[in-house]
């Protein structure tokens, strides 16, 4: 049986490697993390997107995306710290505005889903 905490550990020491370092990026609001094993792909996968806040009432703007009321942070990516990995899959959905990037790992499928805009409010 493999070490679930180490999986999640090691998913989550990927997924800083490709945050924007900068700040105003997800840093500023954080994000939201869901980690579980996806019998369909026989993948861990550590789902992550954007924490939204809500909108005041007067703004006129500030550089946020602004989606039903919710401003969240537009993160860049820098790939760049992935080369050395031996990606199985690298893919973007503009449908569902998410990355998907997997790799096998001491004989476990690992997979991150990294979401562009937040979850939908009642998802939760």
């Amino acid at each position: 049986m493999p070490d679930e905490s180490k999986i999640k550990a090691r998913l989550e020491e990927v997924l800083q490697s490709i945050l924007c370092p900068v700040v105003g990026c997800w840093s500023l609001h954080g994000c939201q993390l869901e980690f579980y094993h996806d019998g369909d792909a026989e993948a861990y996968v550590l789902e992550v997107w954007p924490i939204g806040v809500e909108e005041p009432s007067d703004s006129e703007g500030n550089g946020h995306a602004s989606q039903n009321g919710l401003l969240y942070e537009l993160a860049e990516f820098d790939f760049v710290e992935l080369l050395g990995m031996p990606l199985e899959h690298f893919h973007f959905s503009q449908h569902r505005s998410l990355f998907e990037l997997g790799w096998k790992e001491h004989g476990q499928d690992l997979e991150l889903r990294v979401n562009i805009v937040p979850m939908e409010v009642g998802e939760e």
